[in-house]
């Protein structure tokens, strides 16, 4: 059994790949396995895949599948890999060579479920490379609990113990935009132990613009979807009641922040109104109480309270235009 299998899916970033894969194979960690999912590229992704895979045989293995998203590529790689601890990588960012090492390492010490370290958030310009402030509260959580509370939901700065994902048929929902979300949040109640690794290792790359086309803003209602899956999921493991305030500070949240900021982009007025009218009625069917939860402190309890219908559009705009991505 290999130490850690890294699963890469690839679709059509053949400017990117070389950098992407010389640092995962020449990681100092010797026992590792990298699980590259071509998505149905159409570029020359596929060909670079396979001179990898001669090159490295002991450590690179190439999966072709039609293109259906790049969950449908992770969970193919969940499913082929062997390792004792799976970590995720994105095809266009790249990370330093010891990042499994160290993780792998920590990993075992403190015989952990999952580890979790930091990234340098980065944009290319014209002007060079500018880096960002990161998303998320990376930090050692204090409990389950405290996950919920403002995390970097991404699976490439994490390192999983595979039998977790594995006997809690844990995997990321198909056919949908921001399935990292679901994903992370469904694994919370399996993760006996978490540790933080303190360094940043891993070089994401914000690529494109903000500009909301027509199918992109269609697709904001995906996380809808994606949050009744989530409390679909707790409530079928009974995991529900136990975590009853954590997932509505966390799904509240997101609707009125990230959520909000992307509807504040869509220009087809119609649809930014049907996706403002879906906010709120999703919020009171679900949290209608949510106002006094207590992990709504500070700065952002008051504006979670300051935020009403008749005022969201409005928000949402200034928003839109405060917040990338």
């Amino acid at each position: 059994m290999k130490k850690v299998s890294v699963i890469v899916p690839v679709y059509n970033t053949k400017q990117y790949l070389v950098r992407c894969l010389d640092a995962l194979v020449g990681q100092t960690l010797e026992e590792i396995e990298i699980v590259i999912v071509n998505d149905g590229s159409t570029d020359d992704s596929p060909q670079i895949l396979e001179e990898y895979a001669k090159k490295y045989p002991d450590k690179v293995r190439v999966l072709h599948k039609e293109n259906g998203g790049q969950a449908t590529a992770r969970n193919l790689g969940i499913r082929e890999c062997t390792g004792e601890y799976i970590g995720f990588a994105d095809s266009d960012d790249y990370v330093d060579r010891t990042m499994y090492e160290r993780m792998y390492r920590l990993a075992k010490e403190k015989d952990c479920d999952l580890v979790e370290c930091h990234y340098h958030y980065i944009q290319e310009t014209e002007q060079g490379m500018q880096e960002l402030k990161t998303r998320g509260n990376i930090r050692a959580y204090k409990n389950q609990k405290d996950m919920f509370i403002d995390p970097q939901v991404s699976p490439w700065n994490k390192l999983y113990r595979r039998e977790v994902l594995l006997e809690n048929a844990i995997v990321f929902p198909e056919g949908l935009i921001y399935e990292d979300t679901a994903f992370y949040i469904k694994t919370i109640p399996y993760v006996r132990k978490a540790e933080y690794l303190p360094e940043h290792p891993v070089y994401y790359f914000l690529r494109g613009n903000s500009t909301m086309n027509a199918n992109k803003s269609r697709r904001v209602a995906d996380i809808f979807k994606v949050l009744q899956d989530i409390l679909d999921f707790y409530k079928k493991q009974g995991f529900y009641e136990e975590y009853q305030k954590e997932l509505e500070y966390f799904c509240v949240k997101i609707l009125l922040c990230s959520s909000l900021s992307r509807i504040g982009r869509v220009q087809e007025r119609a649809l930014q109104t049907e996706l403002l009218d879906t906010t709120f009625a999703f919020i009171k069917e679900h949290f209608p109480k949510y106002r006094s939860n207590e992990y709504f402190t500070g700065k952002i309890g008051c504006y979670i309270r300051l935020v009403k219908r008749w005022n969201s559009r409005l928000l949402a705009i200034v928003l839109g235009k405060l917040m990338k991505g």
